[in-house]
């Protein structure tokens, strides 16, 4: 004990002293790094990228200021995507502060490692982005974020939605380019519902039709991606009011927006919602009627009713701009447009 006493003594002013002068560089560069320029990159880079997107997205972002000694904290950030339909204004997704601190470890190392936390929508969203030069490593995970209170879902997908979104995406980007992805999704929305806090209302051929809101229950998404592809292997929701099954495949794409869907779903309206009331018997039919609902009215609707009572539809298009179609009710993909819309 006595040695290592006579030891520190020794060395620990010949420590202390290079200790204490990084400790004020780091605190000293903390409180002069020009931030404001690092933000006005990172909106021009992101930007300039989106440029080449078919539907291109703004960033804005009001300040971005340290987090303590290795972080940022970035608050008034937006995201402005193309209106879903001409005459429509942009949807924006707002988000009041989010935060990201890089490992200084990982840049002795020659890597840039970045992790992040968000707290929006009534939930979190959390990740790590690593760089090695070589390839790309992107892990989020989202825990109990209200999907209600992101426009842009409803806008993209024609109808507004609740619940809560939990689950991973874990992606290794070889070259850093999402053409040559590799990795999986498990994603769930737990309580999930179709339509605001009462109604949902749809776009019929003879105008707009309100029925009660959809339960849909438990919706899950999971899959597995390899060279740029993404399977998706099953696409359900159960426990609602509707049964959905599906599986498809997402081509990745650079710019996420931009990435192809190719998918075949197939939804079934249980007994309990469609005796709801008179508006849902006359759409889809009263349980046991011989009656042809109004929903087949429309011809390529009608095509897409499978022997178990299931409707087809093949999704198309981009994430930025999905194509829900009829199929056919073989399972195969149908061509044209439906005639109903949901909104």
């Amino acid at each position: 004990m006595e040695k290592l006493k006579a030891l520190l003594k020794r060395i620990g002013p010949k420590l202390g002293y290079p200790a204490f002068y990084l400790f004020c560089l780091v605190i000293f560069l903390a409180w002069t790094f020009p931030y404001e320029k690092v933000k006005d990159r990172v909106v021009a880079q992101f930007n300039a990228q989106q440029r080449n997107s078919a539907h291109p997205q703004e960033l804005q972002i009001d300040d971005l200021d340290s987090s303590f000694l290795t972080g940022v904290k970035m608050k008034g950030i937006r995201l402005i995507s193309p209106a879903s339909e001409p005459g429509k204004p942009p949807s924006v997704l707002s988000i009041d502060e989010a935060r990201a601190r890089i490992s200084v470890l990982g840049l002795l190392a020659g890597n840039k490692e970045v992790s992040f936390r968000v707290d929006a929508f009534d939930g979190t969203i959390d990740g790590t982005f690593e760089d090695s030069g070589k390839a790309r490593d992107i892990d989020i995970t989202f825990d109990g974020v209200d999907i209600g209170r992101i426009d842009m879902i409803a806008a993209n997908i024609g109808f507004p939605l609740e619940g809560k979104l939990f689950g991973t995406i874990t992606l290794n980007l070889p070259e850093g380019k999402a053409s040559k992805g590799n990795g999986n999704i498990a994603l769930e929305i737990r309580e999930m519902n179709a339509g605001n806090r009462k109604e949902l209302t749809i776009k019929t051929p003879m105008g707009p039709f309100t029925l009660p809101r959809l339960k849909v229950g438990t919706f899950n998404v999971n899959g597995e991606g390899e060279d740029g592809v993404l399977k998706l292997s099953k696409i359900m929701a159960s426990g609602g009011d509707v049964d959905v099954n599906g599986d498809g495949r997402i081509q990745m794409r650079e710019v996420a927006t931009d990435a192809h869907l190719d998918a075949n779903l197939k939804f079934k309206i249980n007994d309990s919602y469609r005796n709801k009331d008179d508006k849902t018997k006359l759409l889809f039919g009263a349980p046991g009627s011989k009656e042809k609902p109004m929903l087949e009215m429309d011809p390529k609707m009608s095509r897409a009713k499978t022997a178990d009572g299931f409707y087809a539809l093949r999704v198309g298009g981009t994430l930025g701009k999905p194509d829900v179609q009829p199929g056919s009710g073989g399972g195969a993909a149908g061509a044209g447009t439906g005639g109903f819309n949901f909104k």
